[in-house]
């Protein structure tokens, strides 16, 4: 079998295709039609130009995206342990746009992924369950006079998240869909009410049961929000019926924040259970069926399979009235938990897969 055969047959077999992401699909098969025997040379040549003009686009977003980051971070003055992600929320936010004209809203998705990022860590490692109620509660008003009651690192979570949505907002008034606003807003606080029942059972003496964790925990890790923007960034197609659909949580939705939930918490297990954090998946399993945690992870990725599977029998079965364009961004959010998870923590470990992947996309040469 050729070298090249025998590659592309390994990396099928570690994220088969149609779980992968567009773009290092393209990547890769360019490498290996390159090496076929029968290939079309005019076709190779034009595939090449093609990645190698989004590469350009690609430098200029990381660009717009690092300067932002840079102009934030000094206005806000956020602390210096903050684990700063920019590369990785770009990255994330490619696999759910990865074609030309998604740029604006790619640069929009890794803001928000930013945020979340902040967010998180702000209110999970460092926030106390009073000091994230008052957070919640101040968001909830949506009023910038409401910030002076918050101290620390919660008022800065809310001068960033009212920074972002500004931002957003004035996008979006420019496309004529300023109404997607409200709906983005309404599952950002979702969102954050979910964090904070999160958080209550992490440091109360309440444990939930697998299926009560399960229920909030595909909203508290950021599922419904992020296909709400995946679904923002659709321009014309992407309104209230929309918005509507996603708000009733339909199947494939619920499938999709049960495997993130469950891919972040077998991830991050000995993380959260080293800095205290308990409410994790894999913990109230264990303590629910009182096993270890290699036949508690044996389990979970038991569901992941079964998740799959019903995401392609909703995904074949669809009867919506739903643009079909919709649909995929979902699929293409639930493709990005594969890249992101799978043999490594993407997001988490510059070093590993995320440097093979950049590399790949941005820095490897395509000569013609």
């Amino acid at each position: 079998m050729p070298p090249h055969v025998s590659k592309l047959i390994q990396n099928s077999l570690h994220i088969p295709q149609h779980r992968n992401t567009p773009s290092l699909v393209a990547r890769e098969y360019i490498s290996f039609y390159e090496q076929e025997e029968d290939r079309d040379d005019t076709l190779l040549k034009l595939a090449k130009l093609n990645f190698n003009l989004l590469r350009l686009r690609y430098f200029q977003e990381l660009k717009t995206i690092t300067k932002w980051w840079r102009e934030v971070s000094h206005s806000l003055n956020l602390p210096h342990h903050f684990k700063e992600r920019t590369i990785e929320a770009w990255f994330s936010a490619l696999m759910m746009y990865f074609e030309p004209k998604f740029s604006l809203e790619r640069i929009i998705t890794t803001k928000l992924i930013q945020v979340m990022t902040f967010l998180d860590q702000a209110c999970d490692v460092y926030g106390s369950v009073p000091e994230v109620e008052s957070l919640v509660d101040s968001l909830e008003r949506w009023d910038p006079d409401y910030m002076e009651n918050l101290q620390g690192h919660m008022k800065t979570v809310f001068k960033f998240v009212m920074c972002f949505f500004k931002e957003c907002g004035d996008a979006l008034e420019l496309q004529g869909r300023s109404f997607v606003l409200e709906m983005l807003k309404e599952e950002f606080m979702q969102y954050t009410r979910a964090s904070l029942k999160l958080l209550k059972w992490a440091q109360g003496s309440h444990v939930p049961s697998f299926g009560d964790f399960m229920e909030v925990g595909g909203t508290g890790v950021g599922n419904d929000l992020l296909i709400a923007c995946c679904i923002m960034g659709l321009e014309e197609i992407g309104g209230k019926e929309a918005f509507e659909w996603l708000r009733l949580r339909p199947k494939l939705v619920q499938a999709f924040g049960a495997k993130l939930r469950i891919l972040d918490d077998i991830t991050d297990f000995e993380e959260d259970m080293g800095s205290g954090y308990t409410a994790n998946g894999v913990n109230y399993y264990m303590n629910e069926h009182e096993v270890t945690k290699e036949e508690a992870n044996r389990e979970l990725e038991k569901m992941i399979g079964d998740i799959n599977k019903i995401a392609n029998e909703e995904c074949l079965n669809m009867t919506t009235t739903m643009p079909h364009r919709n649909i995929m961004q979902a699929v293409r959010f639930g493709r990005a938990m594969d890249v992101l998870y799978i043999g490594d923590d993407v997001y988490n470990n510059r070093d590993g897969k995320l440097k093979e992947y950049m590399n790949s996309l941005l820095v490897d040469p395509i000569r013609y």
